[in-house]
């Protein structure tokens, strides 16, 4: 092999790595958004209730609901689990294939994703079981939009007041907007049919937008529990980006292309939520929990790798090792 290509193949390995670790930071950030979304809506119960009594429980059903279409509803049907289907086979997701970390426990953590939404869902009076739970997902979101018309601004404020509270950020860094027209900012072009169904689909986005000298993070939703969903996505990706401070803008390039397709997503959010509370059971609680993830965020590659599969393996050593990070 000549010294060029001896280059290049360094450039493609060190180019995989960071894109396995911005899809590590994926399923964190997706994670995340959908741990809060089941639970945002009990900070501003008061509010909620004076507009609808029982408002905050629908929330709470709808969420269970959303969430539970990822993994075993038509969303789960359409793209199956990160390792092919329901478990009957160990092969990745083709974008899974190089990422130890999902490669190896995606399934895993899609199958704990579920059993702890059952649980939640027998609580709340959400069925776990397919087909049913799709129909109950159905008239929840018929009765949100009854109920939810004309109260688009409160709500929106109630959102980032929510969100702020959880992440300490300030609430003129947060811009929230119900509207049936999510989409905004420079969307990624779509290639594949699953692609395009899950833009034609999405009922919400979240992200972040550089305003002046300033970033803000940016929510757009159809119901109120999912423009929470996307103000913590904007949030974590907004402490993320310390991640990808380091690379050129070709890599950056590179790999935002490759690891923010939105046809991963469904994916992230079978298997993140379990993985984002397993993290959440090891992270230093004397530490805001925005200075950890940016800490973790700023690991390399291999670091970050090594770290989650401690969450996962080895809990008391993953604590061990977010002490010494945040004590840095």
């Amino acid at each position: 092999m000549t010294e060029k290509s001896n280059e290049h193949s360094v450039w493609h390995d060190d180019l995989r790595s960071e894109i396995n670790k911005r899809l590590t930071l994926n399923l964190l950030i997706q994670g995340a958004a959908a741990h809060t979304f089941m639970s945002a809506s009990h900070l501003v119960r008061r509010e909620l209730e004076q507009i609808h009594t029982g408002l905050t429980h629908l929330y709470d059903q709808f969420a269970i609901a959303g969430q539970l279409n990822y993994s075993i509803g038509d969303i789960a049907v359409l793209y199956g689990r990160p390792n092919r289907w329901w478990g009957w086979s160990s092969k990745p997701q083709k974008p899974f294939e190089n990422h130890l970390l999902l490669a190896t426990r995606g399934n895993l953590l899609a199958r704990e994703e579920v059993r702890h939404l059952r649980t939640e869902g027998r609580q709340k009076g959400v069925s776990g079981i397919p087909v049913l739970s799709w129909i109950q997902l159905l008239r929840l979101t018929l009765k949100l939009v009854r109920l939810e018309d004309g109260h688009a601004g409160l709500l929106q404020d109630l959102a980032v007041r929510a969100v702020s509270t959880i992440w300490d950020l300030p609430e003129e860094r947060l811009d929230a907007t119900m509207t049936r027209n999510v989409a905004f900012g420079n969307l990624m072009p779509t290639t594949g049919i699953k692609a395009k169904i899950a833009r034609q689909t999405a009922v919400g986005y979240g992200g972040v937008e550089l305003r002046g000298d300033q970033f803000i993070v940016v929510a757009r939703a159809w119901f109120f529990p999912l423009l929470i969903h996307e103000l913590v996505k904007g949030t974590m990706e907004l402490i993320c980006l310390r991640g990808l401070s380091s690379l050129d803008d070709s890599t950056y390039q590179a790999v935002i292309s490759e690891a923010d397709r939105i046809e991963y997503e469904p994916w992230l959010l079978q298997a993140g939520p379990a993985m984002w509370r397993r993290l959440l059971s090891v992270v230093p609680r004397s530490v805001p929990l925005s200075r950890t993830i940016m800490m973790i965020a700023q690991l390399d590659p291999m670091s970050l790798e090594e770290l989650m599969l401690q969450v996962l393996d080895d809990p008391q050593q993953a604590t061990r090792r977010l002490d010494q990070l945040t004590s840095q």
